[in-house]
């Protein structure tokens, strides 16, 4: 096939999924999570944020392939069904809906998932927050949207600078998701990349888990890797943070 390479199972898809993580989930660890200027590391969020969204789009095409296949669908038909331009989570959940009509009422019930928050402007802790479906649907949209300005050259990641809008109406953008700076401008850092993964990984079990269900095959994300929100552990992080003066600050989410 064009559009995606069949797996022998649906757990054969996650594992692919996992294996393409892997260099993503490196290079979260490579970072030294430390207060003040990271030099060339600074390179490492963008770089983070490319693999995991092209790692999910990868896994959605292939996923899709194969529980149609399984269903006992032809080539042409999954052809023409994942041919797919950037899929987000949004756009799996109406695959999934589509194709697989007896989970669409459990789509988002009891999900959760642990994130960063962006600062206020003018401050510079990102705060940690539990997302729900529905956020953290919204919020996918707004990393393709970085993603789509990274790889088209409308931002490079690297520094603050403005990120341009989205092309459709209504859409979640960059700017919604990244920290912001002076003078209308954002600035895609860690905290933001590790968000990032994060959605799209939960989002991706979620809504794979649901399609499964049908199909009688409970799957394994043991092997996903999870991008975890510290590097060492939560009580560390906090005392981290009053050692710099920030304090620990309450869980938020601003709809």
């Amino acid at each position: 096939m064009a559009t995606a390479e069949l797996a022998i199972s649906l757990q054969g898809s996650v594992d692919r999924y996992a294996r393409s993580l892997i260099v993503p989930s490196r290079l979260l660890a490579l970072h030294p999570r430390k207060a003040g200027g990271v030099g060339n590391a600074a390179a490492l969020a963008p770089a983070i944020v490319l693999g995991v969204i092209s790692a999910f789009e990868g896994f959605v095409e292939n996923f899709l392939a194969t529980a149609l296949y399984l269903q006992g669908q032809g080539f042409g038909q999954i052809a023409k069904k994942v041919t797919l331009n950037n899929p987000d989570i949004d756009e799996f959940e109406k695959l999934v809906k589509r194709e697989f009509a007896d989970v669409a009422s459990a789509i988002g019930v009891g999900f959760t998932v642990d994130a960063w928050y962006p600062p206020d402007l003018g401050t510079r802790l990102w705060n940690p927050v539990e997302l729900d479906w529905q956020q953290a649907r919204r919020d996918a949209a707004g990393w393709m949207q970085v993603r789509h300005c990274l790889t088209h050259g409308l931002a490079s990641g690297w520094q603050s600078e403005v990120w341009p809008g989205p092309l459709k109406p209504n859409s979640t953008p960059a700017s919604g998701v990244l920290m912001p700076m002076k003078d209308g401008k954002h600035s895609l850092v860690l905290h933001g990349a590790i968000t990032c993964a994060r959605i799209y990984r939960s989002g991706a079990q979620h809504l794979a888990d649901l399609a499964a269900e049908l199909t009688g095959e409970a799957l394994s994300w043991s092997k996903v890797p999870e991008f975890p929100m510290y590097k060492t552990s939560y009580e560390e992080y906090l005392a981290s943070q009053k050692s710099r003066g920030d304090g620990p600050t309450a869980l938020k989410y601003s709809d």
